[in-house]
């Protein structure tokens, strides 16, 4: 992991809807290192322009249901270039971790299987209690993945697509939730905006103190704007657009 991102300038793309008709899939693409979340690498296949094609370390969460991770196989993540899978240690409904293992809904046996062809590496646990005692919850696997990278000694991260679900996810990022949970996507949506175990507000005000002023991160114009914001609502949101 250290030897694929030291030095290295690495774009973190994030599932928000705002990134379609955004047109900065060439930019992200430009990187030498490109980090995707989850099921949204899945959406490369239809918004290329917008998000780019590449993606070489994907965070997962590993849970194989389509509101989480979706269906994980070798053949896929291969295809989809992937040289690195990340993910978040089990933990408590508030973010922390005893020990460096996988959640208990993860199939092992197919991650076993993944990992013959493709490493993947826990993040350790005792980085992501802390980070959770940061921000008083369960930290996302994106929110997860910016800070873990941060680590690592990059030469510059670029972060796209995070808007702590003030909007939706890209078309296609969480096909099938509608047969898997009976919700839509707006309502999914909702739902993670309120979380009491993902506290979006916690986030982003950690996410305002420690990531505007920061020299070696670069924004996207829209998360920018999203972080500026007096307070995290759909009111604010509204005059950013």
């Amino acid at each position: 992991m250290l030897e694929l991102l030291k030095d290295k300038s690495v774009a973190i793309v994030g599932p928000a809807q705002y990134m379609q008709n955004s047109c900065l899939g060439h930019e992200i693409d430009g990187h030498d290192v490109v980090v995707r979340i989850n099921r949204s690498i899945e959406t490369t296949k239809t918004h290329e322009n917008d998000i780019g094609k590449r993606t070489d370390i994907l965070y997962s969460c590993l849970i194989e249901k389509f509101a989480n991770a979706g269906r994980l196989n070798v053949k896929d993540l291969e295809a989809y270039g992937v040289k690195f899978i990340c993910a978040p240690p089990k933990s408590e409904m508030n973010g922390i971790s005893y020990s460096t293992v996988l959640h208990d809904m993860v199939d092992i046996k197919n991650v076993q299987k993944i990992s013959q062809t493709i490493p993947i590496r826990i993040v350790d646990h005792k980085f992501h209690t802390k980070l959770a005692q940061l921000v008083n919850c369960r930290p996302n696997t994106g929110f997860l993945a910016i800070y873990d990278l941060l680590r690592f000694e990059l030469g510059s991260l670029s972060v796209y697509g995070f808007s702590f679900y003030l909007d939706g996810f890209i078309e296609g990022c969480k096909s099938g939730i509608e047969e898997e949970i009976g919700m839509t996507d707006e309502q999914f949506t909702k739902k993670c905006f309120v979380s009491k175990r993902h506290v979006q507000k916690n986030m982003w005000l950690y996410a305002k103190s420690t990531l505007l002023e920061n020299p070696t991160i670069h924004l996207d114009n829209t998360l920018e704007k999203i972080l500026k914001m007096n307070d995290l609502n759909k009111e604010e949101w509204k005059k950013c657009q």
